[in-house]
C-alpha cells in the first residue's frame, strides 16, 4: 500500500496525517485499515501523509517493531508529503495533533468540517448516531456530514486530542503513542461494530 489509496472508488476514504510521515500517521493507518478490512472489506480505504515528510523515509525502527507485535506490517511503507489534492480526495481526515488540523485546513479550507484529530474524533464518535441500514461506506458518507455537529471543546485540556509525537523520543513515548493511538482506533471500530 505504501500510504497510497486502495484502487476502489466507492470505498470511504481516510486520510491520516502528522508530521513525517514516519511514525504516528503509518502505525494509525495500518492498524485502522486491517481493522476495516475485517469488518467490511472493500468498504474503506485508509492511506496517510506528513506535513513535513521527505518523500520515501522508512518507518522508524521503534514502530516497526511496536507495528509487528501488533501484527501489522509496516516494512517496506514511504512516507509522503501532504498534498493539497489528498486532502481533497479524502472523506474524512484524521490528525495527529491540533497543529496539523491547523496544516490541513491552510492547505485545503474546505476540509475545516471534515478535519480531526484522531483522538477528538474517538471521543466525540459515541454520541453520534449511525445511519442503521446502510452499508458500511453510505453510513460513513453520513457520519462525515454529521459529525461536526458533535464537536466540542474536550473537558480538561484540549491536548488530551493529540497523540504524543515520539519522534527521537525514548521507548517509553513510543508505547505512549502505540496506546493513545490504538485507544481511538479501538473507539472507532466498536461504533461501526454497533452501528452495522
Amino acid at each position: 500500500m505504501n500510504g497510497s489509496w486502495h484502487v476502489m472508488n466507492s470505498a470511504f476514504r481516510i486520510l491520516m496525517v502528522c508530521t513525517g510521515n514516519i511514525c504516528r500517521s503509518p502505525f494509525a493507518e495500518r492498524l485502522l485499515q486491517r481493522e476495516f478490512d475485517y469488518l467490511a472489506p472493500g468498504e474503506f480505504s485508509v492511506g496517510s501523509a506528513g506535513t513535513h515528510a521527505v518523500d520515501g523515509s522508512p518507518v522508524q525502527p521503534e514502530v516497526l517493531r511496536l507495528a509487528a507485535q501488533r501484527g501489522i506490517d509496516l516494512e517496506g511503507f514511504a512516507a509522503r508529503s501532504l498534498e493539497q489534492s489528498m486532502i481533497q480526495e479524502a472523506d474524512l481526515v484524521l490528525v495527529m495533533d491540533r497543529g496539523h488540523r491547523r496544516d490541513v485546513v491552510l492547505k485545503a479550507p474546505k476540509a475545516l468540517r471534515t478535519t480531526f484529530t484522531l483522538r477528538e474524533f474517538a471521543r466525540i464518535l459515541p454520541g453520534v448516531p449511525p445511519e442503521r441500514g446502510a452499508a458500511p461506506a453510505g453510513r460513513w458518507h453520513s457520519l462525515s456530514a454529521l459529525a461536526p455537529r458533535y464537536r466540542n471543546t474536550p473537558i480538561g485540556s484540549a491536548a488530551d486530542d493529540d497523540v504524543v509525537d515520539p519522534f527521537s523520543r525514548p521507548m517509553r513515548i513510543y508505547e505512549q503513542m502505540d496506546a493513545q493511538v490504538t485507544s481511538a482506533i479501538v473507539s472507532i471500530v466498536n461504533w461501526e461494530v454497533s452501528s452495522g
